[in-house]
């Protein structure tokens, strides 16, 4: 199967560089190598330049379109970048096409899949993708386009079972599926750190409004005696009271704010910490759970955060209805028995490598998308397409 995408943030994730990177691009990127690897064709559309800036040696194919910087505000659209992609997507011939993180890009994919006459798929990243929470951070015409796309699609594939209920009542009869993210994680991955060598509780992601730094700032502060560390940097959009929270958070003596993190380093910040802590205002399924169980670090979030109960099912660490029982999770994390905090560490890296291996959801994938691609190159779908 060939499998196209687009995705505008992956060649600064493939160089590991100072730039906000978004979970989809992070997810898609495990799935292209799993597919590669699984003997599938996939490839990422990208900006013009990308190869060169992101030079040899990638797994991932990356296909220039256009470049974002040039171009007549809203004309430009139309003369240039979406014949570009369109162009870009017929020489590469896929079979189906997927794409993540609503948006005007939502609408093109969904555009040049129907002038394809292939399927169009909309990999659900958040779960205000699929609730009344959809217009928020996008401008106008972009939550127009991803509502128009929406309809358009093939199939959905969701991230939890929020995601897929709330898309089976909106969308009744389209094919929907519920695909957890895959996280790579090595067959002689270290064992956890003992609790002993853990310093703080880690916080991390890009400083905007759905991470709620307002509630990170105001456990820190009742929390003097816990160390946190917080990585990452402000979005281009931060709200108001996300930077003000930043502030505020600067001048607490217990938290370290750490900047940036790279990929190779994320590892080790997670593994060395007693938990991650998530203040969301809303996820799909984070993929900073996944690595931090994959370190043998627990996760303490929101009960809305917690990606069909993983967290609770599986005791990974702490899945708390309301802020204050959030709060008083972190103490409860912090002040563990050692032996009973090793176990909890240990049982969060043996769920993780049992149940998100890149193989079997790769398999996973191709299972979902079979049909639909079937189904397009019957002689009925090729006739009314």
């Amino acid at each position: 199967m060939r499998i196209l995408s687009i995705d505008f943030s992956i060649p600064y994730l493939l160089k590991d560089e100072n730039y906000p990177i978004g979970g989809w691009a992070i997810e898609l990127s495990i799935w292209l190598r799993a597919l590669e690897n699984a003997g599938h064709e996939a490839a990422v559309l990208t900006w013009k330049g990308a190869l060169a800036h992101v030079g040899s040696g990638q797994q991932i194919k990356l296909i220039e379109t256009y470049d974002p910087a040039q171009g007549v505000r809203v004309a430009k659209y139309f003369y240039s970048y979406i014949p570009k992609i369109l162009a870009a997507a017929r020489a590469y011939r896929p079979d189906i096409i997927i794409q993540g993180a609503r948006g005007l890009h939502t609408a093109i994919m969904a555009f040049v899949a129907g002038q394809l006459g292939i399927p169009f798929v909309y990999r659900v990243v958040s779960d205000a993708d699929v609730d009344e929470r959809y217009k928020i951070g996008l401008r106008h015409y972009d939550w127009l386009s991803y509502s128009w796309a929406r309809h358009r699609t093939a199939g959905f594939l969701c991230q939890n079972q929020y995601q897929r209920d709330q898309l089976a009542a909106l969308f009744p009869g389209k094919p929907i599926h519920v695909l957890h993210n895959p996280i790579v994680v090595a067959e002689n991955a270290t064992a956890p750190l003992p609790r002993a060598e853990r310093r703080y509780v880690a916080w991390l992601g890009v400083f905007r409004y759905p991470k709620n730094l307002p509630l990170l700032f105001r456990i820190a502060r009742e929390l003097p005696a816990v160390k946190f560390r917080v990585a990452g940097m402000l979005s281009r959009d931060a709200d108001q009271s996300t930077v003000e929270a930043v502030n505020g958070l600067r001048h607490l003596p217990n938290v370290e704010l750490v900047g940036y993190i790279r990929r190779a380093d994320i590892q080790r910040f997670l593994s060395e910490a007693a938990m991650l802590l998530c203040t969301s205002h809303y996820e799909g399924f984070s993929n900073v759970f996944l690595e931090a169980l994959a370190a043998g670090t627990p996760v303490v979030t929101r009960r809305p955060v917690d990606p069909d109960s993983i967290v609770l099912r599986h005791a990974l660490g702490a899945s708390a209805e309301d802020e204050l029982a959030l709060s008083k999770s972190v103490r409860a994390i912090w002040d563990m028995d050692a032996n009973e905090y090793n176990a909890l560490a240990r049982r969060c890296q043996i769920y993780v490598k049992a149940n998100h291996s890149p193989t079997v959801k790769a398999r996973e994938l191709i299972a979902a998308l079979t049909p639909l691609v079937a189904k397009s190159k019957t002689p009925m779908a090729t006739t009314l397409n």
